[in-house]
């Protein structure tokens, strides 16, 4: 795609919100914790632009988004970028109440699952009709911030499913790495179970997945499902999630992987206390931007192997998913400015070399080839284990319609009740697709 050139006067900049309907499909209660500000201030010559860049993460992210910050306007002296930041659990209660009290920032930090509830309240500015370079991204890469309405979010960068492997665990229990272009989850489960039974203390072979939305969305795909469809509604076959929930319970019940007690205590811990971060799991699906900060918590090298197969020769159902998006507000009073920070951030080699793979592996190949040699050797492994799917990937999903934000909640809440033998994993499957369509068509 080429950059268009009419930038800032696309029909969905004029668009009026509604704050009744936004607030009720996005807004709860507003986030306390205070936004940290970064870069630049919002006091400007007379003349000159102003921008608010708001965005979810760690204390690492933020301090690399502000060196961002500070280059972009060394080169841009004429536009002001205000940093507004916050961490993952006040952002989306904080961003709503912002647009629907218009007080939208700039320049959004954006997600796959929250996409289309802005995008389809004309909360965010069509991309196609500004000056933002998208012509090295993918095609399909770039498709993941569509909607029927527009291009509403650039792809920051890219994601794929991983096995994240230790290498001690399994010399530990005598057991050899798999061939992961051939394995199959039966096979997985073997492995693991050899693995569990080895003797080292408190550890097992599989980290359990039953809680966990991400493995769910890998299940479902090698089997050739989609949870949404064209993005409308939602088309999650139960069957396919029964036997996910199954695969989980037979593992945990042979040993071969991690007990529902712990399984339950890891997913409310995050990642520092998982069981890859701990050394206590041999083998755990994750997202391939994560090794950097699983090797570093458990002190040890990781291998990333493909995730297994159904059946021999089968679908690998691997897709390259969009780790985040930068996105503009559609009552932006500065529109031009926002995208040229957007296209600053999305095709500067600058930017990308600090940025480095923080928010993913860029989306732009290019860009990706560039910063490699920069990378620290983990990060360096995670980006050749995703260009190494490129023969391989299926188009990534479309963005999740409004109302599908819950779906973490609801894998979690009706996972557990599985795991601990209070529902069936057809009928748990069937309540929690029906609670996920009927979230759907309310919002």
């Amino acid at each position: 795609m080429t950059p268009s050139t009419t930038p800032g006067t696309s029909t969905t900049t004029r668009r009026l919100l509604s704050r009744r309907a936004f607030t009720a499909g996005l807004a709860g209660t507003a986030a306390t914790t205070a936004l940290a500000g970064c870069g630049g201030g919002s006091e400007t010559a007379e003349g000159n632009a102003s921008l608010r860049f708001t965005w979810w993460g760690s204390d690492t992210r933020h301090e690399i988004t502000d060196r961002a910050i500070k280059a972009f306007q060394a080169e841009h002296p004429d536009i002001a970028v205000q940093g507004e930041f916050t961490e993952w659990s006040g952002y989306w209660d904080r961003l709503a109440t912002n647009v629907a009290a218009n007080d939208a920032p700039d320049v959004i930090q954006m997600d796959v699952l929250q996409l289309r509830s802005y995008a389809d309240r004309g909360a965010l500015l069509d991309l196609a009709d500004t000056e933002i370079d998208t012509s090295g991204i993918p095609s399909d890469t770039l498709s993941t911030g569509r909607t029927a309405d527009g291009l509403f979010a650039v792809p920051v960068g890219v994601n794929a499913h991983v096995v994240v492997a230790n290498p001690a665990l399994f010399e530990a229990a005598g057991v050899p790495l798999p061939d992961d272009t051939t394995w199959t989850w039966q096979e997985a489960a073997d492995i693991a179970l050899r693995i569990s039974q080895s003797g080292q203390p408190d550890v097992h072979g599989w980290q359990t997945m039953g809680l966990d939305e991400a493995s769910l969305q890998l299940w479902v795909s090698q089997l050739g499902g989609e949870f949404y469809g064209d993005g409308t509604e939602v088309t999650l076959d139960p069957a396919h999630v029964a036997s996910w929930w199954q695969y989980n319970l037979d593992t945990i019940q042979s040993g071969a992987a991690a007990p529902a007690t712990l399984a339950v205590e890891r997913q409310a811990a995050g990642l520092s206390q998982s069981g890859t971060a701990t050394g206590t799991a041999a083998m755990a699906v994750w997202w391939a931007n994560q090794v950097t900060a699983l090797s570093s918590a458990a002190g040890q090298e990781m291998v990333l192997l493909r995730p297994p197969l159904q059946e021999a020769g089968g679908s690998p159902g691997l897709f390259y998913k969009a780790s985040m998006f930068w996105s503009i507000s559609s009552r932006s009073e500065n529109p031009e400015a926002a995208a040229t920070l957007v296209d600053w951030l999305s095709n500067s080699p600058e930017a990308a070399e600090i940025l480095l793979t923080e928010r993913g592996i860029p989306s732009d190949p290019e860009l990706r080839d560039q910063i490699t040699s920069l990378l620290q050797p983990s990060d360096a492994q995670s980006a050749e284990y995703v260009e190494s799917l490129e023969d391989v990937v299926v188009p990534a999903p479309p963005a999740a319609p409004p109302g599908a934000s819950t779906v973490q909640d609801l894998v979690t809440r009706y996972g557990s009740e599985v795991l601990f033998g209070a529902q069936t994993p057809q009928a748990a499957a069937e309540a929690m697709v029906a609670e996920l369509q009927a979230n759907v068509a309310s919002a």
